[in-house]
């Protein structure tokens, strides 16, 4: 099995603003991911860059940057079925300033 982490840029950050409120328990500025049941589904109409760069690969990890909402990246999960892509989130750690950090 070949190992994929790769570092795409997230154009959307309305979309991964509302995954990471829903994904992360964030109190006084620190939060813990909730658990596995929260996905971002990558869809070839919204961003088909992003969607053809995702293709075919199937539980990888891929570090996800934003510079307006993050400091640095945050890592997702990929999972592949048919022409459906979604990321989960899998980075533990959240922190909240002026911009997400996440470890």
């Amino acid at each position: 099995m070949v190992k994929h982490e790769i570092r795409v840029e997230m154009k959307s950050t309305d979309s991964l603003s509302q995954l990471i409120e829903r994904a992360y328990d964030i109190k006084d500025g620190k939060g813990t991911i909730k658990g596995n049941r929260h996905a971002l589904e990558v869809c070839p109409n919204n961003d088909k860059e992003l969607h053809t760069i995702l293709t075919g690969l199937h539980m990888s990890t891929v570090k996800v940057t934003n510079n307006e909402l993050i400091d640095g990246n945050l890592r997702f999960m990929v999972f592949e079925e048919g022409s459906s892509i979604t990321l989960s989130p899998i980075s533990i750690y959240c922190i909240k300033e002026d911009k997400y950090i996440f470890f």
